[in-house]
């Protein structure tokens, strides 16, 4: 009976252990496979290194949302960002040099923004109090 019992209780601590180190690999595997996290957008300018790559931003109608979930609506064509919208807010258009156009302002409110990739731009908006937020947008339609 002794015998039995011992048995038993090694066959336990084996099952207790077999599930630890099961639950220990999971985890880590889990851990492994979990993507980078996500940096806060930048506005200031990549550093200049191997990881950069070119960006040729797509022609059309772009929507996204602020961080606040207000939806940004925009219009590109050529070298023009026009028809710049924070919900039905109007903040006018800008200029594009290459992937980006730089702050530009217009009855006190401002925006700028960068092509992330060809169909993605990030990007900052102010209003007349100073109050800023990032935004995010995607080409819906060119």
């Amino acid at each position: 009976m002794k015998h039995t019992t011992s048995r038993l209780a090694n066959k336990v601590g084996v099952t207790a252990a077999v599930l630890a180190l099961g639950v220990g690999l999971g985890t880590w595997q889990a851990q492994a496979s979990q993507a980078p996290a996500a940096q806060a957008p930048s506005m200031e300018a990549p550093a200049a290194g191997p990881t950069m790559h070119a960006v040729l931003p797509f022609e059309g109608s772009y929507m996204g949302h602020d961080m606040y979930g207000r939806t940004v609506r925009f219009t590109f064509r050529g070298n023009q960002m026009s028809h710049f919208t924070v919900n039905s807010t109007s903040f006018g258009g800008a200029h594009v040099s290459g992937s980006a156009w730089h702050e530009t302002c217009s009855n006190g409110k401002c925006t700028r923004g960068m092509w992330t990739d060809d169909v993605t731009v990030e990007g900052q908006w102010r209003d007349q109090n100073g109050h800023v937020s990032h935004w995010t947008a995607r080409l819906f339609m060119h």
